[in-house]
């Protein structure tokens, strides 16, 4: 209970921080036409990270080209049907999403984010451990259930 608490408030702080789904739904409608039932789970999935963290550093996740071209048509195809009858291309309105969320003056790739990332030695399968028990304890879980 605790944890969903903790999530719904970092939820609405960052809520009035950056746009959010609905708001680039709404976007999307005025771009595309149709209604923000027809969109809101594309802008749902790439702001999803938003519940890791309580600053933009998640957006390396999913606001990147890699994931608008190669994420995003895996989950819902290339096109959509929107309630008006147009086809819209999916990588169209992702890349639209990340470009707002950037004051459309650009669309980062993952090597945007990447080679800011000081390379840790746990990211060398696993040779030296990692600092987090919750991780650990992740990797103890399963190991335990495919035991079985």
């Amino acid at each position: 209970m605790g944890n969903f608490f903790i999530l719904t408030f970092v939820l609405t702080l960052n809520k009035n921080k950056m746009a959010n789904p609905e708001i680039h739904s709404k976007s999307s409608v005025k771009r595309w036409g149709g209604k923000i039932e027809d969109y809101i789970a594309i802008h749902e999935l790439i702001d999803s990270p938003k519940a890791t963290m309580n600053n933009n550093s998640s957006r390396a996740l999913t606001h990147n080209t890699w994931f608008a071209y190669t994420i995003i048509p895996k989950v819902f195809g290339y096109n959509i049907i929107n309630s008006s009858g147009k086809s819209v291309d999916t990588i169209d309105i992702a890349m639209l999403h990340i470009a707002e969320d950037f004051r459309m003056k650009f669309v980062p790739t993952p090597q945007d984010y990447l080679k800011h990332l000081e390379v840790q030695p746990w990211f060398n399968n696993g040779v030296k451990d990692i600092e987090n028990p919750e991780a650990t304890r992740v990797a103890e879980e399963l190991l335990e259930r495919i035991r079985e």
